[in-house]
């Protein structure tokens, strides 16, 4: 039998680009491209580059980071990062992980998105994980706004999404990231064919959101991901990389301004730029911090829970994180709740 119920919103008002802010599926980003200079692909866009430039240089001014002097030739690593590449990959084939794949460093944006990637546990610890769980929440005045919970296994791309329905009853979303199919429920019982596409469209949007905002770290070399270093806007204390994403449909933007700590090398700070931006609206600016440790087959993972907004006034929430190395048979496929209550309070 199946139940047709209306959709439910879950896009968060007042926070459209967080909804809408990534796209990172497996293979998503097509070919690849490396840059190490601030590039404008085309005449017709460099209107729409200068402001975003305007707005993210005020974003760094805000961020209490300024502009400093000279950093080494973007061109190539330095010396000793070079040289730390190349025991790395030694390391890989000692280590006789043989399935564990290591991006090649070409530019010295390639150096600081690695630095990032392996600051948050790197290559083994990433490409070992196969289950992983967590919560995405919008916190506005101290109170998490419509919680969505997430399962996701990595190596057969299931995923289990449950957020809240009519009733304080939660929608599941059943479905495969990489074909999209799936099925949808309300209390236990599947929806009807329009309403599941409809559902189906949306958990897929939730997923590539909420996903980016956890996970950028590890998606810094996607195919397709352009990278390039800004010596002029970075300091003694941050580098800064910026990124731009091909294909970006979904996406509020198309580029990033990545703020990388020096003496960590974790990601501190992002900025964008949304599309429908007023010109002179300033860039959207988040704070990574409240990073947490995971501990997965292949290492440990470091992951920052909350992305705190420099011009507005509520952060993400990206926490109640597991990685788990067993799960219950019947997880992708029971249209019960199984990770949030079957009804609200």
């Amino acid at each position: 039998m199946a139940l047709h119920v209306g959709l439910h919103a879950i896009k968060n008002p007042g926070a459209d680009a967080l909804f809408w802010n990534t796209s990172v599926s497996e293979g998503y980003f097509g070919s690849i491209w490396n840059s190490d200079c601030f590039f404008h692909p085309t005449i017709s866009g460099f209107m729409k580059r200068q402001r975003r430039i305007i707005a993210c240089a005020l974003a760094l001014l805000a961020f209490g980071i300024g502009t400093a002097g000279c950093q080494p030739p973007a061109s190539e690593p330095l010396a000793a990062e070079r040289a730390r590449a190349d025991t790395i990959e030694g390391e890989r084939v000692a280590s006789n992980a043989s399935d564990v794949v290591f991006p090649a460093l070409e530019t010295y944006a390639d150096t600081l998105a690695m630095r990032v990637y392996e600051a948050s546990g790197g290559p083994a610890a990433w490409q070992a994980l196969r289950y992983l769980r967590f919560n995405y929440a919008i916190l506005r005045e101290r109170q998490a706004d419509h919680i969505v919970h997430h399962f996701w296994d990595r190596g057969a791309g299931d995923y289990r999404l449950e957020f809240p329905g009519p009733g304080g009853f939660p929608y599941v979303v059943l479905f495969n990231v990489n074909t999209r199919a799936g099925h949808a429920y309300w209390q236990g019982v599947e929806l009807d064919p329009t309403e599941t596409a409809r559902q189906l469209e949306a958990a897929y949007r939730r997923y590539t959101n909420d996903t980016f905002w956890l996970l950028a770290p590890f998606k810094l070399f996607d195919p397709g991901v352009q990278r390039g270093y800004l010596p002029d806007s970075s300091t003694a204390t941050y580098d800064v990389v910026h990124l731009r994403l091909p294909d970006a449909d979904l996406l509020p933007s198309d580029e990033y301004w990545l703020y990388i700590d020096k003496a960590s090398g974790r990601l501190a700070t992002w900025s964008y730029v949304a599309e429908g931006d007023a010109p002179d609206a300033p860039a959207r600016t988040f704070v990574w911090d409240n990073y947490v440790e995971q501990v997965t087959p292949g290492g440990s993972l470091f992951l920052a829970t909350r992305k705190r907004g420099v011009w507005s006034p509520f952060a993400v929430l990206t926490s109640g994180i597991e990685t788990p190395t067993l799960v219950p048979d019947d997880l992708f496929t029971a249209g019960e709740p199984r990770l949030m209550p079957a009804a609200s309070e």
